[in-house]
């Protein structure tokens, strides 16, 4: 039996990416080995963790809020031991997504996988080349349009990556040049590249 420290657990609606607005249980872990100065869930490695539970009995929260998938967040996740919640989340039949910087290996094995996983590089922390590849999408979260060709940088490894984020930092939301500039960047790619909004603030939700 695996014993994870939590943050914080609860039943929303995802607010980002491929699977925005579909509901979904998180359970974000604690520690980090990023520590963004911008983050927004700072309580993930500030202090002490909220409690620890077992993979079984996050397994059994997640089941029991009927959320259509699993998030499993931080904080950096990928600090802890996945193998076992990922099992867990199979035997009662919830898939797994993970968010993740990147920059720790991501730990499956045999059928112990996730269904979905986004990395969301930063730049003065550079993600693992196999975390890249591993990703079904990318998320850059932009606060100078200077950063966008840094960014672009790390596209050519996700070779399996269904799409490529771009967000404004949230204290950024009403820079009317970002906004325009990360428009005319999406706008001037195509392809994958998709304009991002953190949409469940906008519900205030979790």
């Amino acid at each position: 039996m695996a014993l994870y420290p939590i943050a914080e657990t609860f039943f929303s609606i995802q607010g980002e990416g491929c699977h925005a607005g579909r509901r979904a249980y998180f359970a974000r872990l604690f520690g980090c080995n990023v520590k963004c100065r911008w983050c927004d869930s700072r309580t993930a490695w500030e202090g002490l963790p909220d409690r620890r539970m077992s993979e079984s009995e996050i397994a059994a929260e997640a089941a029991a809020s009927l959320a259509e998938f699993a998030v499993i967040t931080g904080g950096e996740p990928c600090m802890h031991d996945m193998r076992p919640l990922l099992s867990a989340l199979s035997s009662v039949n919830v898939a797994a997504h993970l968010e993740t910087s990147g920059t720790l290996r991501i730990d499956e094995s045999g059928d112990s996988r996730f269904d979905w996983v986004a990395v969301s590089p930063k730049l003065f922390a550079p993600p693992l080349e196999s975390s890249l590849a591993r990703a079904d999408e990318l998320k850059f979260i932009v606060s100078d349009l200077r950063e966008l060709g840094e960014y672009e940088n790390f596209y050519p490894a996700a070779l399996n990556a269904k799409s490529v984020w771009i967000h404004p930092v949230w204290s950024g939301i009403s820079d009317p040049d970002l906004l325009e500039g990360i428009c005319e960047f999406v706008k001037s790619k195509g392809g994958k590249y998709r304009a991002g909004w953190q949409m469940h603030k906008c519900y205030f939700a979790r």
